[in-house]
């Protein structure tokens, strides 16, 4: 009795753990290949450092996290100088794809002059002809485009003009040093107050001091002059003036500053920007040398496919097993059933309490997982057989069939659960996804046999003491059945 308790544990529990995940609709998260997604390539320019590379890598990595809609992300470095970027199942592509390559270089800078007009910039020196009235005379300062008065590399340590869209037409503001930079700042939040959204950023304990000389010196001028531009990789998004009622020798106080980012339909806007500023700058621009969407049919028709292979195999592995092994082959598919639930149950919580994406290499791990459950059958069927030959009695030959079995199963999944590890801990991408599914279903071979098969096969010799119930070999080659 107590035998049958053990043979039927491992089947029961895989069969209770597969109705919980059914019913309750918990089923495995798909990655990039499977699901459909977005990979881009970003890329650095030649010889740019490798840790600075690393550093951005880390930002970026902290960025998506923010997102909470990113299932399994991947940002790795490949090659010298580029970040591969893929995000399964992401639902605002352009917004998660602006997060990850925007610089995020902010700085705080005080507004000299603007103009509403491209073409009237600040920067432009319009000298009429009265030869010629239509085609003035149109100097530009060294570095500033002669058509549009925009500086063409931002440098922040000097006078910039530089283009602004916040308010919904364009606006050119002549901006003096910077003050202030995205490194001041301790932390950033999108908040709605009062049908409006803004980020709320909180400066440094050493910074906050910068802040209220800076907010005093603009309290004490007029204008345009009173304004604190924003600005973030060379855009102006958003130049506040300074209150009225501020007073010049106080200044702005707290170690806080808001930023309008408008209307309700601004909160993604409002979010993107405030986990850009949370988690800082990257150290290097990178430029995106490729993009690609892959849909979520191809992805669902790749899964198909992968699951059709997974299941001929499994068939036929079965087929096999019926065939040579008789009443063993029967002990093998309940086994191997019971692991295929208790393995598709486990991937399905992973992916729902820890987040684990299956991707097409995690399904290539399942497939070879099958063999190598199977495998661990055959062993000891083969071992029972040649207990046989020996001329052991049915029931201590199943006896000790599979426990000399163990010893040869226990080898081989060390050597197989060891580069499982290696290979998870060591390699990147899709290969860790192969490695934790042939880990997990190493594992579950392990109990299966420690548990289910050294129980079964014993118990099924009691059925019959017939060999060619159980091995398509001849009576007589058995020495004493």
């Amino acid at each position: 009795m107590k035998n049958i308790l053990k043979f039927l544990l491992l089947p029961a529990l895989s069969i209770s753990l597969f109705i919980y995940v059914y019913f309750n609709d918990i089923t495995p998260k798909l990655g990039l290949d499977l699901q459909g997604g977005i990979s881009l390539i970003l890329t650095a320019e030649e010889g740019t450092d490798s840790e600075l590379i690393e550093q951005a890598v880390n930002i970026m990595r902290s960025r998506i996290a923010a997102f909470g809609d990113v299932q399994e992300p991947e940002i790795s470095i490949s090659g010298e100088n580029s970040v591969l970027v893929q995000l399964p199942g992401i639902t605002d592509q352009e917004k998660a794809i602006e997060a990850v390559g925007t610089t995020g270089l902010l700085t705080f800078r005080p507004v000299l002059d603007s103009s509403l007009s491209i073409g009237y910039s600040p920067a432009l020196e319009i000298i009429e002809n009265p030869d010629d009235p239509e085609n003035p005379t149109i100097n530009a300062p060294e570095g500033v485009d002669d058509l549009t008065g925009l500086t063409i590399n931002d440098d922040p340590t000097k006078v910039s003009y530089l283009l602004s869209l916040s308010g919904g037409y364009p606006v050119i503001y002549e901006l003096g040093p910077a003050v202030l930079t995205g490194n001041d700042i301790s932390d950033a939040l999108a908040v709605y107050p009062q049908n409006e959204w803004i980020v709320q950023l909180v400066f440094k304990d050493d910074s906050a001091d910068k802040f209220t000389e800076l907010t005093k010196q603009l309290a004490s001028l007029t204008g345009e002059q009173r304004k604190l531009a924003i600005v973030l990789d060379s855009q102006v998004i958003s130049a506040p003036g300074i209150a009225l009622d501020v007073n010049p020798n106080v200044g702005i106080t707290g170690g806080t500053a808001a930023i309008s980012m408008g209307n309700a339909d601004q909160g993604q806007s409002a979010n993107n920007l405030a986990v850009v500023l949370r988690y800082g700058a990257l150290p290097v621009s990178f430029e995106r040398s490729s993009i690609q969407k892959v849909s979520a049919s191809l992805g669902e028709n790749t899964l198909k496919l992968g699951l059709e292979a997974g299941l001929v195999g499994l068939i036929i592995v079965s087929l096999f097993l019926i065939l040579y092994y008789r009443l063993n082959g029967l002990i093998a598919i309940l086994g191997l059933s019971s692991f295929g639930m208790l393995f598709y149950s486990a991937i399905s919580l992973l992916g729902k309490y820890q987040g684990f994406t299956l991707t097409l290499a995690g399904i290539a791990g399942v497939i070879v997982s099958i063999g190598l459950a199977a495998d661990s059958y055959i062993v000891t069927f083969e071992k029972f057989k040649d207990e046989l030959k020996i001329g052991r009695s049915f029931q201590y030959a199943s006896e000790k069939a599979v426990t000399e079995a163990w010893k040869t199963i226990l080898t081989a999944d060390f050597v197989s659960l060891t580069a499982s590890v290696i290979l998870y801990i060591l390699a990147i991408g899709p290969i860790r996804g192969f490695a934790l599914t042939l880990g997990i279903a190493t594992v579950f071979d392990l109990v299966f046999t420690r548990i289910f098969t050294k129980n079964a096969v014993p118990l099924f010799t009691k059925l019959s003491n017939n060999s060619r119930s159980f091995f398509p070999i001849k009576k007589e080659a058995l020495t004493n059945v």
